[in-house]
């Protein structure tokens, strides 16, 4: 389907017009005709990301300034492809592709507005779609070239996805504009080194089971679909991907989650006995504006995986669940949000319905962390609502060997919590991107535990792929010193 993203095209049009009433309208009562007269531009190459085709680019703009000391009569404006042109211009509240006998006042300048809509092609790789803008005056042509990369990609657009389909590394990105979906009993498998650029509001809904086999050198990647700078690391942008009630067997590798409103959503148990509804190993789930990974009675199991820059929490289990996280780094430096929450939340609180009656029911929550860093600009980074049943105690949770920012809650001996200021010593937590790699320093080095769970793999190598030197006392956190 070919839909158009929102653009403020014509706002800045509107701008342009209240801005530059009168320019080129009042005619002066002489004109400089000399051949030495010449207008100045802003930039004489209008450069655009690169914009996905069939799409609209975001608008770009230039000014056109007349130095001279009298008015000029511009014979033309025109962009030199024509109707053909894959470009589009607006000069003075005008679309258009050739704008004769221009006049400007001395002095004065205008705002000229672009827009490129490249078309499809048979290329994989990006490729270039340029034009040039002529101004024609007094016998000789200045020019302002238009350039842009192109790249053609697969377009999803509401879909419910075969059974089996396979996202292949045909060097094509999967463009998701709305809501995609995988039945229940079906399989989506996303081949290593995918891109599946994700517009606003867009969802991957899982009632089958996705396999997401990316790998160090090619990842899998979910992110916005705005390739501007501006908006490379601007959380909120897509919704995310949400695990439903009949959703199995989900397995993550190398994946990267970035720049959702929740990135990962979990509903429900696993409808398979002792086996988590999903398996996240060496990812990475960053700058969601609200949650990173959400689970409502969920089940997870989550190795050598970093979650870190969530408007909200990092992690947050509602409703019970078993999860078992090892060898995680969960990390928040917001300064810039009010009010924030922790970076880990854990309840088995009793579930509301909408009139806000509580059923008479307590969810059962048994989670684990082991080896991981939570740490964060908050005194506590650990949040536990605990509900207590007159049958026993259905909140288990078992942290050993963290480093924890933590004050009110307390754990044991076995974690190292609430250190001083620095710890635990990360390369740049504060650069864009972070580098959670740990320093020489770290007291994560050789901090951790040898960690046998059931269902879960022994933990020998990081997420770059490194192999721990020391099985028995592993560094703490997603990263192995190296």
């Amino acid at each position: 389907m070919n839909k158009r993203l929102p653009n403020l095209y014509w706002f800045f049009t509107l701008i342009g017009l209240i801005l530059l009433s009168g320019s080129g309208c009042k005619k002066p009562d002489s004109f400089d005709t000399s051949p030495s007269a010449y207008l100045t531009f802003s930039t004489t190459v209008v450069q655009f990301d690169t914009v996905f085709t069939t799409v609209n680019s975001s608008t770009h703009n230039f000014t056109v300034h007349n130095p001279n000391k009298q008015a000029v009569n511009i014979s033309d404006i025109r962009l030199q492809g024509g109707s053909n042109s894959v470009f589009r211009i607006n000069i003075n509240g005008s679309a258009t592709t050739d704008f004769p006998n221009f006049v400007l006042a001395a002095g004065d300048s205008i705002f000229i507005f672009a827009e490129v809509t490249p078309k499809l092609s048979a290329a994989n790789t990006p490729f270039v779609v340029s034009d040039t803008i002529l101004f024609v005056l007094n016998g000789h042509t200045q020019k302002v070239a238009l350039v842009a990369f192109a790249q053609n990609a697969h377009f999803i657009d509401n879909r419910i996805l075969g059974c089996d389909t396979f996202f292949h590394n045909d060097g094509k990105p999967i463009v998701l504009y709305d809501t995609a979906y995988v039945r229940p009993n079906c399989t989506l498998t996303i081949d290593a080194g995918v891109t599946i650029y994700c517009h606003r509001n867009a969802v991957l809904l899982i009632d089958g089971t996705l396999i997401s086999n990316g790998t160090k050198a090619q990842p899998v990647t979910f992110r916005q679909d705005r390739l501007e700078q501006a908006y490379e690391n601007q959380p909120g942008q897509w919704y995310g991907i949400r695990f439903l009630d009949s959703s199995v067997n989900n397995t993550m590798t190398h994946t990267i989650v970035g720049e959702g409103t929740v990135g990962i959503e979990v509903d429900s148990l696993s409808i398979i006995p002792n086996q988590p509804k999903l398996t996240l190993s060496k990812c990475i789930i960053k700058n969601s504006s609200s949650i990173g990974l959400a689970c409502f009675s969920g089940s997870v199991n989550a190795t050598n995986s970093l979650i870190y820059a969530s408007g909200m929490y990092n992690v947050y289990c509602e409703l019970g669940g078993v999860y078992n996280f090892v060898n995680c780094t969960f990390d928040i430096i917001n300064d810039f949000v009010a009010n924030r929450v922790p970076s880990i939340h854990l309840d088995n609180l009793l579930y509301k319905n909408v009139d806000s009656i509580a059923f008479p029911m307590i969810s059962a929550l048994k989670a684990s962390f082991y080896n991981c860093i939570i740490w964060g600009d908050l005194a506590d980074e650990v949040e536990l609502q605990i509900h207590r049943s007159t049958t026993g105690n259905v909140f288990d949770t078992l942290f050993s060997h963290n480093i924890i920012k933590a004050n009110k809650v307390k754990f044991g001996s076995v974690n190292q919590v609430n250190q001083s200021q620095g710890y635990p010593n990360f390369v740049n937590e504060a650069g864009i991107p972070p580098d959670y790699h740990l320093e020489s320093n770290s007291p994560a080095i050789k901090g951790g535990t040898m960690v046998i769970i059931p269902g879960v793999l022994p933990i020998n190598d990081d997420m770059d792929d490194v192999t721990s030197p020391n099985i028995n006392t592993p560094d703490i956190g997603c990263y192995t010193y190296h």
